[in-house]
């Protein structure tokens, strides 16, 4: 169905009041198809939304948003070892998550309680804990939105990085996602590295998928804010990746620096480190603040606006930048 002039509220989890010229939802891809044949209009602008838990609208959309909610778990190849499992884009990213842990399925566990869906999991390469989407995922089907061509991208084609795909270009935004498939293993190593892991999972008298999945819900509920009742999109910044010589520097004059090996030689640093070592949690701009258990997370405590959310962003990005020499940059799509 299409709605014009459509309330795009409930639609994004700052709880942002906006609207778009054009809203579309769908549930089956053949109602997608049918859309795009007979109503699409390309030259007003154009966004795919998902669960709108990564996104901020800095303005009313004077163009067409699509909306999947499209439902489907189905397994495509099953060996020995693993399992291969083609899921609809709008799928909630979580259901699905509990779905494979249900299962007895390594693979996703450690992105539990990422909010969001299936289709938005690829373009943005979610990833908590050590673990990143990209790493299950082996292919995704989409719709080009003028041509119609129906295309494979194969985990390659992807572009896969940190917090990145190809499906965040120009290009590749013309494609509309509608499904995604994943390879999951029957037996796997857990990955118990970050944060404080390690020791919650050791004191379980069962560990298994299930348990670790529990132990990772309770701590993001401890620490992030529930977007139904406190606007917010969850990790704000991107951990910026630093050189190994400028990351010597910076931990002489911060011992307590928290970071991470990635690759290239290169090291992550945790972007919540430094934005907590200034003192801003509770560091607040207009209706917007820094929330106060993770500095990580930015907030809109009930009268935020676009403006407020983006000027509290920017000073927290001057502020990093003045005490540490390190840029960091929104995770958060500002559209």
């Amino acid at each position: 169905m299409i709605h014009e002039n459509y309330s795009l509220k409930k639609h994004n989890t700052f709880g942002i009041d906006c609207s778009a010229r054009y809203f579309f939802e769908y549930t089956t891809t053949a109602e997608l198809h049918d859309f795009l044949r007979h109503d699409f209009q390309p030259t007003l602008p154009f966004f795919i939304l998902g669960g709108g838990s990564n996104v901020l609208f800095t303005n009313d959309f004077a163009g067409t948003i699509v909306h999947a909610r499209s439902k489907g778990i189905e397994i495509t190849r099953e060996t020995n070892k693993t399992v291969r499992v083609r899921v609809a884009a709008g799928e909630v990213w979580d259901d699905f998550v509990a779905w494979a842990v249900d299962r007895n399925l390594f693979g996703i566990e450690n992105l539990s309680l990422i909010p969001g869906t299936v289709g938005a999991s690829a373009v943005q390469n979610i990833g908590a804990y050590g673990m990143e989407a990209a790493q299950s995922i082996v292919a995704v089907h989409a719709a080009h939105v003028e041509t119609l061509e129906q295309k494979i991208f194969s985990a390659e084609e992807c572009g896969f990085g940190y917090r990145e795909s190809i499906f965040k270009t120009e290009q590749a935004r013309k494609y509309c996602i509608t499904e995604v498939e994943f390879l999951l293993h029957k037996q796997g190593e857990f990955l118990l590295n970050y944060g404080d892991l390690q020791q919650q999972f050791s004191q379980q008298t069962e560990q298994n998928l299930q348990t670790l999945r529990y132990i990772i819900c309770d701590i993001r509920n401890q620490k992030l804010p529930n977007p139904e009742i406190t606007g917010n999109a969850g990790s704000f910044f991107k951990n910026p990746l630093i050189s190994q010589k400028q990351f010597v520097e910076l931990q002489q004059k911060f011992p307590t620096i928290v970071h991470y090996k990635a690759e290239n030689g290169q090291v992550k640093i945790a972007a919540g480190w430094l934005i907590d070592n200034l003192g801003l949690k509770g560091f607040r701009m207009g209706g917007a603040q820094v929330h106060t258990q993770q500095a990580l997370v930015l907030i809109n405590t009930g009268t935020a606006t676009a403006a407020d959310i983006v000027q509290l962003a920017e000073e927290i990005q001057r502020q990093v930048l003045q005490a540490y020499g390190v840029e960091i940059s929104p995770e958060v799509l500002y559209i």
